[in-house]
């Protein structure tokens, strides 16, 4: 008969040498990609008109806590641009038709053809787009103008708006998910109060060795950096974040990825994972949402870019387009290719 007592030794020393799911201590746990029923878990959600008081409730029956707005106002672009106005169209005519965005605000940071008379057709109805300017002694200088930009549609803007994204004019962003759109995504996220801001990782596109100008960057660009997978893509740019911001939480701006925001709120991956870096998400996914860059284009869009600098003061370098184009491997992403129009 076994001793009891040296049972429970055994027992007390394999424990001791094993994770919380039996496996060997050393051994990566497991991380299930599985989505959770929300049907079957429930949340807190704190109720503002009962004063903080809070309530256990299926995640699905949530209710959104923002004010409401009419569908068409739902998300917003605020974008900063400058002497684009031949990269606006497909911008705007692949949001609008491919992402159901009806409200762009296009921040002019001094283009030498104003945006807004530079084309007679964006493509798309010009009721959707707001075209804000600003002369030289309005800029806040050093490396802060995007900043100020963004602080200003957030003045101007916020409360006609649930959520805003704040990217730029070489960014598009795809559902990847099949049928899921972004309003589904942010009306899912919306129910949690604690959450204040989606962080999208890059798919930062090269050259595909092209020396002029295409037609169309998401038919001709269709090679991008790897995602460093070995190593959770620390080392690629695509750990590189944007961010779509709820109004009701939204501060400041922290740099031009991320944001400050109100009452303990965070920013969250895709997967509702918590993002705390200034500008970083990894590893990186994108099972739902991506933002691909275009950052380099051409070498002759390069060129255009690097005369005209941003709106941090910080112009593009050779380097950037030597890390872009020879420092990383490359991968096939011709995803973008067959969105029409």
């Amino acid at each position: 008969m076994t001793n009891p007592k040296r049972r429970r030794k055994k027992k007390d020393e394999k424990s001791k040498s094993e994770n919380h799911q039996g496996e060997p201590k050393g051994t990566k746990e497991k991380v299930s990609t599985k989505k959770p029923d929300s049907k079957a878990q429930a949340e807190k959600v704190v109720d503002p008109q009962k004063g903080g008081n809070e309530k256990s409730v299926a995640t699905d029956e949530a209710p959104a806590l923002d004010k409401p707005v009419p569908p068409e106002d739902y998300v917003a672009f605020c974008v900063a641009v400058k002497d684009q106005a031949r990269d606006l169209p497909e911008f705007f005519i692949h949001h609008y038709h491919h992402i159901g965005i009806r409200r762009f605000y296009i921040m002019d940071d001094r283009s030498e053809k104003p945006l807004s008379t530079a084309l007679k057709d964006y493509g798309i109805p010009s009721e959707w787009i707001t075209f804000e300017s600003q002369a030289q002694y309005d800029r806040a200088g050093g490396q802060s103008e995007q900043l100020s930009i963004y602080t200003r549609c957030l003045n101007l803007h916020r409360t006609k708006h649930t959520w805003m994204a704040f990217i730029d004019a070489d960014e598009f962003i795809e559902m990847t998910a099949g049928n899921e759109t972004l309003q589904d995504l942010l009306r899912e996220f919306e129910k949690h109060e604690d959450i204040g801001a989606l962080a999208m990782n890059w798919r930062m596109h090269t050259s595909s060795g092209l020396k002029t100008r295409p037609e169309s960057a998401r038919k001709a660009f269709v090679e991008c950096n790897w995602d460093d997978e070995e190593h959770d893509g620390q080392g690629s740019h695509n750990r590189h974040v944007k961010s779509i911001v709820r109004m009701s939480k939204a501060q400041a701006p922290r740099g031009p990825h991320m944001w400050y925001l109100a009452n303990g709120a965070k920013s969250v991956g895709e997967h509702m994972d918590p993002v705390t870096t200034e500008a970083w998400r990894w590893p990186i996914t994108r099972n739902r949402i991506a933002l691909h860059h275009y950052a380099g284009k051409s070498r002759e869009e390069y060129e255009e870019k690097m005369l005209r600098g941003n709106a941090m003061d910080d112009p593009k370098t050779e380097a950037f387009w030597n890390s872009l184009e020879h420092d990383q491997p490359h991968v096939p992403c011709p995803e973008m290719a067959k969105y029409n129009p």
